[in-house]
């Protein structure tokens, strides 16, 4: 403890000066009305801005999901297409083997025909 004066004691001169502020530092700790106001009205916009953002995320994300199924039942349908391909050319060649033996078998008896001669 000091037993000299307050304005001749160390301790009462550092805490002063540490404790002192001048005018433009006040200013510029506390908020004014104004900066209050507009700092509210910045809030309110970046609000707006995030939930308009946010409606249009879960619209492309809606959209995403209904372009996935389409593409799933695209998928599908290609695939059961491909499956029915590959049925039809399975058939077409049973009935070319048919066809060819059917030919030969033709050949063959109508070189066994004997025709009258002119």
């Amino acid at each position: 403890t000091c037993f000299f004066s307050l304005s001749g004691c160390p301790r009462a001169t550092f805490a002063g000066k540490k404790g002192k502020l001048s005018g433009d530092e006040i200013l510029n700790t506390k908020f004014k009305t104004s900066d209050v106001l507009e700092n509210d009205e910045e809030i309110k916009q970046l609000n707006k801005e995030i939930s308009e953002l946010n409606e249009s995320n879960s619209e492309m994300e809606a959209a995403m999901v209904k372009l996935q199924s389409q593409i799933s039942t695209m998928e599908k349908n290609l695939k059961n297409i491909e499956e029915e391909n590959k049925i039809i050319e399975e058939q077409n060649e049973a009935l070319f083997l048919e066809l060819s033996g059917l030919s030969q078998a033709l050949i063959q008896s109508l070189a066994n025909i004997r025709l009258p001669h002119m």
